[in-house]
């Protein structure tokens, strides 16, 4: 969903809404106009995942212009679908070409080269963005992006929240600075942030982690029960890794829930029964269990006196 709406507003931007670009000084032959509907039309396949009608179209329009950086952008991101990353980068930096450096073409190179770990590639991009622009917000997305991957996290969220006032309906970004806060343990700020999210309006994957870092932060901030509910939820959104079990078993032993605990744990040790922190957390559990089998024990003996 995301990509297909990064597609869109590209579109848009490239020819489809006045006032983006300014219109070129030339006579367009029928071959241009042939290639720029036949572009238009792949979008429109794209926008229906409809990848392989979308390939043949762009393809077609290649053939018949080879000026048209509109028909090597729509190219490039249906390679990068089909998982051949250096040549759809390599399409899109003819696209960038082409057409004179268009920012949201650059933003959309930039995120390319971040995905295959080109930071500095991605940041030239961007920084060539953001000298034309300081009002674009995927550009400042983009850039906080950059930024994590370089662990400069407080700079990260200066760029993440100048996304955010420039577009407000972004839930990827929210998410991002999410994460930052779940990182540094900034509980509070971590759940004010995921409060203004929409569920709806992110994927199921990323639904899932955000239910675990609202468990987590539920549980530091002294609320464990929520904390164990907000943690099963991700479960049964798809989350199975060990890391969400070690989480819920620490959460579950929190409240004192031995049995719920000593479950998930389980859970744990069946994706990798060998696994230190696995294996750990049991012993944890199976000593608090026993500190407290002890103690009220010793609690009744003392009744009884």
């Amino acid at each position: 969903m995301r990509l297909r709406t990064a597609i869109l507003l590209i579109f848009l931007c490239l020819g489809l809404a006045p006032g983006c670009r300014a219109i070129r000084r030339t006579v367009d032959s029928r071959q241009s106009i042939e290639a720029r509907r036949m572009s238009r039309e792949g979008l429109a396949a794209i926008h229906q995942n409809r990848w392989e009608e979308a390939e043949k179209l762009f393809e077609a329009a290649l053939e018949l212009s080879r000026s048209d950086d509109r028909a090597y952008w729509g190219y490039s991101e249906v390679l990068w679908q089909k998982g051949q990353h250096a040549e759809a980068i390599s399409h899109l930096e003819q696209a960038v070409r082409l057409s004179a450096g268009a920012p949201e073409l650059r933003v959309r190179l930039g995120n390319m080269y971040l995905e295959e770990d080109r930071v500095d590639d991605a940041a030239t991009q961007v920084a060539h963005v953001l000298e034309s622009t300081r009002d674009m917000a995927t550009a400042w997305a983009l850039h906080g992006d950059i930024l994590v991957r370089q662990e400069k996290l407080e700079a990260a969220l200066a760029s993440y929240h100048r996304a955010i006032s420039l577009d407000r309906q972004s839930p990827q970004v929210r998410l991002a600075i999410a994460d930052i806060y779940s990182r540094q343990q900034r509980h509070d700020r971590l759940l004010a942030t995921v409060d203004q999210l929409e569920e709806s309006t992110i994927p199921t994957e990323q639904a899932a982690q955000l239910e675990m870092m609202r468990g987590i932060a539920m549980r530091e901030l002294g609320h464990p029960d929520s904390g164990a509910q907000h943690l099963q939820r991700a479960i049964a959104l798809g989350m199975s890794g060990r890391e969400v079990y070690h989480e819920l078993a620490k959460t579950e032993l929190a409240s004192r829930r031995f049995a719920a605990a000593s479950h998930a744990i389980r859970n744990a040790l069946q994706l990798a029964p060998d696994d230190a922190e696995s294996l750990s957390l049991a012993q944890n559990i199976q000593q608090a269990q026993a500190r407290l089998a002890a103690d009220t024990a010793n609690d009744d003996l003392t009744q009884e006196r």
